[in-house]
């Protein structure tokens, strides 16, 4: 199975108090993620991280070491903008199955096209392909505002505060959104 997630920011203070997360801290934030995520991803289950694993060089490698063994599933990496300690150490991406900046798949009959960032247009958006991005957290900003106005049904946030601070399938990601929006709206 493929779950996608994004923006988990494992171990900064500030990005609970900044999304209003709703935890007292950030080992209570771990320790809530990790349990949920266990509980529904197998060792056999493909888990995809649109960036932002942890937050900038702030944790050490032992504590990034620990955060990606505590989680089931083979983990992919697709860089975000807080993911340089990982990116420039080898042993950090040796944690994943692959740590890259973009990725293409083909999985349950859909094209998905991962990318940290929202985009406007994106590898084989005019043949169907589906852009999951993260990077926005929950925000509602002109990001988001044109992303749901123009790219809304083939567009999707894996934020961690749409998606229940768990990974989460496609199907569930459409929903999340749609419920996000509508929630809005």
């Amino acid at each position: 199975m493929d779950y996608f997630i994004s923006d988990l920011h494992f171990g900064h203070e500030d990005r609970v108090i900044w999304d209003e997360r709703p935890f007292h801290n950030a080992a209570e934030m771990f320790d809530v993620m990790r349990a949920k995520w266990n509980a529904k991803v197998t060792d056999d289950d493909d888990v995809w991280i649109i960036g932002d694993f942890t937050y900038y060089g702030e944790q050490s490698d032992d504590n990034i070491i620990y955060y990606a063994h505590s989680l089931n599933g083979r983990k992919h990496l697709i860089y975000g903008n807080h993911d340089a300690r990982i990116e420039q150490d080898k042993k950090l991406q040796s944690l994943f199955t692959e740590c890259v900046y973009q990725k293409y798949i083909e999985t349950d009959g859909r094209k998905i096209f991962m990318y940290h960032y929202p985009l406007v247009e994106w590898y084989r958006r005019p043949a169907g392909c589906f852009l999951i991005y993260g990077h926005i957290h929950g925000s509602r900003d002109d990001g988001y505002e044109f992303m749901a106005s123009h790219r809304g049904d083939s567009a999707f946030n894996a934020g961690v505060m749409i998606n229940g601070y768990v990974p989460v399938t496609f199907e569930e990601l459409r929903e999340n959104n749609q419920r996000f929006h509508n929630d809005y709206h």
